[in-house]
């Protein structure tokens, strides 16, 4: 692509890139390992922006959607959100001028309404982990033409982007399927992460999978939850299972930035504010099992790292957890908002903790394999580095 003064960089002058990305939930540690690898790649000189949450006036308006409207659409919540990063993305970009790129890559389509406003010249890159389609098909929405103006404008990014990564098969296949993008356009790169400690991450003591003290079997069963957005993430069903059935045979800890408001749970540990070096040298590795009962979610990052902290994993059947946990392999898929099947599979745990040590080596290894930052993100750049050249 022709520079300001019309000459094309050399080929091997650094790539002149953006990355505008999500920085919220999950997408904070995509941001994480994205910045590393970013920074250690010298084909790039490149800037990462973090697209912060809506913020308070979001917020607000968040906790006075109405569950009826809300679910069908009707407060239009998401093209809203699309067309406040849309000027979020065009501030940031105010004090550059966009034909000096290279490259611009966008973390998620949610953030990517502003590639409409870029001259086609540019190479531009938008990586999912879910379409709104799926989400509006698979969740707690329901059908509505509401969300017409949504789908649009996602096709419309999706057309113009010269590549669409995925997260996910499953993600992926809708962008096909759902949105009649050509395959040659979309890309499967799984999201992932490095241990502390271990190649191609910093600090921290490398945390060692199967062979934890843990192995000796003894005292209460250590199960453990992740995940913010507690409800969504079925926090507050495995919650009260545990303490119905569990609380004196199992202790759970739960890290999330919205616990429950409840106090006085028989044998539980919450952690509300927890570096993530922490969670992944300190507090996961002493889980025996991962619980994560979802009722809606796509490519869950605190799956992966259980995984890679091996740890085994009970899990709902939603969104792309299947391409991560192998039923009766590294762990279990059970069906979303049921609690029978939970309270089997946390039952035979309890009765058969002896097996839980090969079956996080298996998550382990799993992991190693199909969600090592290490490898992925250096793929990811690849990727990118072809689609800018």
């Amino acid at each position: 692509m022709p520079g300001s003064n019309g000459v094309r960089p050399g080929m091997g002058d650094p790539l002149r890139a953006l990355f505008l990305v999500e920085y919220a939930l999950g997408h904070r540690t995509h941001a994480q390992f994205l910045q590393q690898h970013l920074t250690a790649d010298p084909r790039y000189d490149a800037q990462l922006i973090r697209l912060s949450r809506p913020g308070v006036i979001a917020d607000l308006l968040t906790k006075l959607q109405i569950p009826p409207l809300h679910r069908r659409g009707l407060d239009f919540w998401i093209w809203w959100l699309m067309q406040y990063k849309r000027a979020q993305v065009r501030r940031a970009l105010r004090h550059r001028d966009p034909a000096e790129l290279d490259l611009i890559y966008f973390h998620t389509q949610t953030a990517a309404a502003a590639v409409l406003d870029l001259p086609k010249t540019i190479p531009a890159v938008v990586s999912i982990d879910l379409t709104w389609k799926l989400v509006f098909r698979e969740s707690r929405y329901l059908q509505s033409p509401a969300f017409e103006p949504a789908y649009r404008l996602e096709q419309r990014i999706f057309d113009r982007s010269d590549l669409i990564v995925s997260f996910s098969d499953w993600a992926a296949a809708s962008v096909i399927e759902d949105y009649r993008i050509p395959a040659s356009k979309v890309v499967v790169v799984r999201n992932g992460i490095t241990l502390p400690g271990e190649p191609g991450n910093g600090n921290g003591a490398i945390v060692n999978g199967a062979a934890h003290h843990k192995a000796n079997g003894t005292g209460p069963l250590r199960l453990g939850f992740i995940g913010n957005g507690f409800e969504r993430k079925g926090g507050d069903l495995l919650l009260r299972v545990h303490q119905e059935r569990f609380a004196d045979l199992a202790h759970l800890t739960l890290v999330t930035k919205d616990p429950p408001l409840t106090n006085g749970h028989r044998n539980v540990s919450i952690h509300s504010d927890l570096a993530w070096d922490d969670l992944m040298t300190r507090v996961l590795p002493e889980f025996d099992l991962f619980v994560f009962p979802a009722r809606f979610d796509y490519s869950p990052y605190a799956v992966i790292e259980a995984m890679s902290a091996g740890v085994p994993v009970v899990a709902t059947r939603v969104g792309a957890i299947p391409e991560m946990v192998k039923d009766g392999v590294n762990g279990f898929l059970l069906e979303s908002c049921r609690e029978a099947p939970l309270v089997d599979r946390m039952e035979w745990a309890i009765s058969n903790r002896s097996h839980l040590p090969a079956m996080g080596a298996q998550a382990r290894q799993h992991a190693s394999a199909s969600y090592a930052a290490a490898l992925n993100y250096p793929r990811l750049l690849d990727l990118l580095a072809s689609v800018a050249r």
